[in-house]
């Protein structure tokens, strides 16, 4: 059963997801805004962030699990490996393989333009990254 199939989950999209992304869309360039479409069960965020010299185009996807577990953030621009770059270009956003517990993600707090943002600080290290050699911010442990 998917995010989308079950009514929690459809409340939890109404009430609280589609008014964070109508706020995040709401004043910004159309090519910067969100896109949400669903896949199966499985919301599909599109988008593309620029967050110093680059443009990048991404999606996260919130599937049957979520919030509980966080959305999976991949970068679909081509990109150099670099160590905070999972398999699939997938961004290593929060704790892998952590418990509910010991994750940075917080259900009760985060909506998915969270994970939107927290995908620009990333892609924002990772071009300090490809300049300098070395990752500005402390890594997940």
């Amino acid at each position: 059963m998917g995010l989308l199939d079950t009514e929690s989950g459809k409340r939890r999209l109404l009430s609280v997801e589609v008014p964070a992304i109508e706020a995040y869309n709401d004043g910004r360039d159309p090519e910067y805004r969100i896109a949400a479409a669903r896949v199966g069960g499985v919301l599909v965020l599109s988008y593309q962030l620029k967050p110093c010299h680059n443009r990048y185009r991404l999606e996260t996807r919130l599937l049957s699990t979520y919030p509980v577990v966080p959305p999976e953030t991949r970068i679909l621009t081509p990109l150099k490996h670099c160590p905070h770059l999972l398999e699939g270009q997938t961004m290593c956003l929060w704790r892998q393989g952590s418990t509910r517990a010991g994750s940075r993600w917080d259900p009760a707090q985060f909506t998915c333009v969270f994970a939107v943002l927290a995908a620009w600080r990333w892609l924002a290290c990772y071009e300090v990254w490809h300049e300098t050699g070395e990752w500005p911010l402390p890594e997940a442990k």
